[in-house]
């Protein structure tokens, strides 16, 4: 495998003045525990792409470990590398943005989409990973492994955006700030951006993007290391059949069993996040401290953490128990926003992590507890622009 990822050619697109429909760029940190998945995920999209795709664009930029950083054209059932890089942090959002501005220098097209492929924590800081999920060794702040799972999660590895490893440093781990990839992302320029990628399904990190895209596609909880079914959905990805994509990523995991059958996936059309946003300000308003007293056990949860933080938005607003208008509103603005959405029953089903999943609605949204303010993580929420926006 390895030697058919790093071919030393060095191609560029040939047919800037064609036009071209879409061009795709897969963005996969894999300088981790995935470097393997990355691997059989690049030859599904591979085995996906046939001849007469000539109208499309299918570009990846790796990191793997061990091996270093390429980006590669993947058409005709073939795998070339258009550059190779030396060492370097893919977490970082220059990076990202100089293989962003690659892809529109030399691969134009009437459209864009982006798929960000690695591990993923939705609109946390980096310093507070550990806080929130120590039970897990969630990002350690020591030397050693970012990921320990218990003996009995061996087989329970998920994926989530963007994490790098770094040897005998301390952090022994790196990742991209929320504002970082914000700032990376070019206003406007794709028509969608998917996440494999754990945790991104948040309201948070939604409306932090919301410019950048017309369409938003993650996962409220986690996704398995496999990540989706590239070999079903790069079709989709290059044709632009976003929700047929998602629909593939929902069957694939509902159609297993046991612990396998854990998928849950939403598409949010980003224009109405504004209007969102205001309903849930409206809600917040004339629920003063109400939402700081809430028994959250009620709510519905979608992490493992042993301090929860990514809660069910509709239930949190349920919860809240607005005035039956402003219930109705919001409601209503959820479902133009949250164009598609749909989860399997449980997550981690038959573990000692099993959730029960009673209420999706596509977008989780954070809860800013009392207990959480001595560790400075209410905060960090409150530099985010949806509690800015909505005062939360």
């Amino acid at each position: 495998m390895t030697a058919v990822l790093m071919l030393d050619s060095c191609i560029f697109n040939n047919k800037v003045e064609e036009k071209i429909n879409r061009t795709v760029l897969v963005y996969i940190g894999a300088d981790n525990n995935l470097t393997g998945d990355a691997v059989d995920n690049i030859y599904s999209m591979n085995s996906s792409i046939s001849n007469g795709m000539d109208n499309y664009n299918l570009l990846v930029y790796v990191d793997r470990l061990g091996v270093a950083p390429a980006l590669l054209h993947i058409h005709d059932l073939k795998i070339d590398t258009i550059a190779k890089y030396p060492e370097r942090d893919s977490t970082d959002p220059m990076v990202l943005r100089e293989v962003i501005d690659i892809m529109t220098q030399n691969w134009k097209a009437e459209h864009y989409g982006l798929v960000l492929w690695s591990h993923g924590t939705g609109w946390l800081p980096t310093k507070m990973l550990h806080y929130v999920a120590s039970n897990l060794n969630y990002a350690p702040l020591r030397r050693g492994p970012a990921y320990r799972p218990e003996p009995d999660e061996e087989e329970m590895l998920t994926k989530a955006f963007a994490w790098e490893n770094r040897k005998d440093q301390n952090p022994a781990y790196v990742c991209m700030e929320l504002d970082e990839l914000a700032d990376a992302i070019p206003d406007n320029l794709f028509d969608f951006i998917v996440f494999d990628a754990c945790y991104m399904g948040n309201v948070e990190v939604a409306f932090a993007l919301r410019n950048k895209a017309e369409t938003f596609v993650s996962s409220c909880y986690e996704i398995r290391s496999y990540g989706f079914p590239y070999y079903t959905v790069t079709r989709d990805f290059l044709n632009g059949n976003i929700r047929k994509a998602c629909e593939e990523f929902f069957n694939y995991y509902n159609n297993m069993t046991g612990i396998e059958q854990m998928g849950g996936i939403s598409m949010v059309k980003t224009s109405e996040l504004d209007s969102l946003a205001r309903c849930f300000r409206k809600i917040v308003h004339e629920s003063g401290d109400l939402i700081r007293e809430k028994d959250v056990w009620n709510v519905q949860c979608f992490d493992r953490f042993n301090r929860h933080v990514f809660f069910d938005l509709k239930d949190v607003v349920s919860e809240l128990e607005p005035r039956k208008e402003l219930m109705t509103e919001f409601t209503l603005q959820l479902e133009r926003c949250v164009e598609y959405k749909v989860s399997t029953p449980y997550i981690f089903r038959g573990s000692k992590s099993e959730i029960k999943i009673d209420s999706y609605c596509g977008l989780s949204v954070f809860i800013p507890m009392p207990k959480y303010d001595a560790s400075g993580l209410n905060d960090e929420y409150r530099k985010t622009e949806w509690s800015d926006f909505t005062d939360y």
